[in-house]
Order: structure tokens, then C-alpha cells, then sequence
């Protein structure tokens, strides 16, 4: 398995819906987030993945978002295997208590025995999650869903505290990520005993920021 360096990770992702929905916006963003000294990619479907793979040497964390399913992130083995043959490090899998197409044993088992040299990495929502997960023995925990389940909709971002409770708890490393926006939420992030830390929203969908200005000082 690749080494996963600590540090700042970039998610370099684009919704349904966003403004832009061209593979070189991610390119560019995953390049220019590397040049500043990002650690790695976190980056979503198979298209994605192998672009970005063209251009960057660090470690890419790649899924696919299949909404048709609760737990939508890489739900079945074939979604792991598009973006790990695309060229994905690690492999993130939606691993909260949410309900999914393909049990999380057996998804893991079939990832393990087939790509033995692709890492793991849970996305929970909370504490009962990731104990829950331990058994599968994840390379890695990441927060990555908390605040987005029914069962955490009620939790303010980003939850440090939840990486203070699990880095304090778990013989996992654990990955924030969710809400990272501001240096000192990255500082407590790590203060919280983070092994590293993921920022996307913030910086690789700019139209977000912009829109708060607009709404925020638009004259009538």
C-alpha cells in the first residue's frame, strides 16, 4: 500500500448542479493544490481519478457518489473497482449505519482480495460508526459524513470533537474532513490529534464563496 504522508489533503470535487462540470476545472485545481504543497487528492468518479492521475504523483483518494443508495459513497465493489483501475491510491467507502446495497464485510473482502495494494479509508459519522467499522480493519477513519446523516444532522462543522474523541479512542489514524475552512479549524484539527486533514468546499468550489458576497453586500 502507498504511504499516506501527513498534512493537508485537497478534495477536488464537482456536484450536480455546479457551474462547472469540466474535468480540467479539476485538473487544475488538483495541480495547483499539489504546488502549494497538498499531500494528496481526494477526487470523485473514474473520469476524475485518471485525469488527475496524468498530472500529480501524490497519493489520490478516489470514489464515486451513487445517490441512488443511502450510503452513497463507493456503495458496490464495482464502483471501487472503476476508480482504483483509473488509478486511485485509496479507496473511500461510505461505512456509516446507513443503508446499502452490499454489506460493508463483504465490499471490504472483495477490495482486499482484489486490489491488496489499494488502502481503505471509512467515511463515518460518528463514534458508533467508526467502532463499528474496526473489525474491517480500515487503513484509515475519515469524519467525512458527519453532520450528514439523519443521526448527526443536528452537529455544527467541524467537529473536532469527534476527532479529539476518536483519535483518543482508536488505534485508527483519523482524517478530518468536513467543514474545514479557516487555518485555525485546520490547527485545532491536528491539536485534536488528526493524522491529516481534508479541505475542499472552501477551496475548490470558489462559486460558493462568491455567492455569500453577492448575497451578502448586493445592493437593490
Amino acid at each position: 500500500m502507498r504511504d499516506l504522508p501527513r498534512g493537508i489533503i485537497i478534495s477536488c470535487q464537482l456536484e450536480p448542479g455546479d457551474p462547472i462540470q469540466d474535468v480540467c476545472f479539476v485538473v487544475s485545481m488538483a495541480k495547483a493544490s499539489v504546488h502549494a504543497g497538498a499531500v494528496a487528492i481526494r477526487t470523485n468518479d473514474a473520469v476524475h481519478v485518471k485525469a488527475v492521475r496524468e498530472v500529480v504523483d501524490v497519493p489520490i483518494i478516489g470514489l464515486v457518489k451513487d445517490r441512488r443508495y443511502k450510503a452513497f459513497i463507493t456503495p458496490t465493489f464495482e464502483h471501487a473497482r472503476e476508480v482504483i483501475e483509473a488509478g486511485a491510491d485509496f479507496i473511500a467507502i461510505d461505512s456509516t449505519r446507513r443503508e446499502r446495497p452490499v454489506e460493508l464485510e463483504t465490499l471490504f473482502k472483495r477490495i482486499r482480495e482484489s486490489f491488496p495494494h489499494v488502502g481503505i479509508i471509512a467515511d463515518i459519522a460518528d463514534e458508533e460508526d467508526a467502532r463499528s467499522i474496526l473489525c474491517l480493519k480500515p487503513d484509515f477513519i475519515a469524519t467525512t459524513l458527519s453532520g450528514y446523516t439523519s443521526y448527526t444532522t443536528h452537529i455544527a462543522l467541524p467537529n473536532t470533537d469527534l476527532v479529539r474523541e476518536l483519535s483518543s479512542k482508536i488505534d485508527v489514524p483519523i482524517i478530518a474532513e468536513g467543514g474545514y475552512a479557516t487555518t485555525e479549524q485546520v490547527s485545532q484539527a491536528f491539536k485534536s490529534g488528526a493524522y491529516a486533514v481534508v479541505i475542499g468546499t472552501a477551496i475548490t468550489r470558489p462559486w460558493l464563496t462568491i455567492k455569500k458576497f453577492v448575497e451578502q453586500f448586493e445592493i437593490h
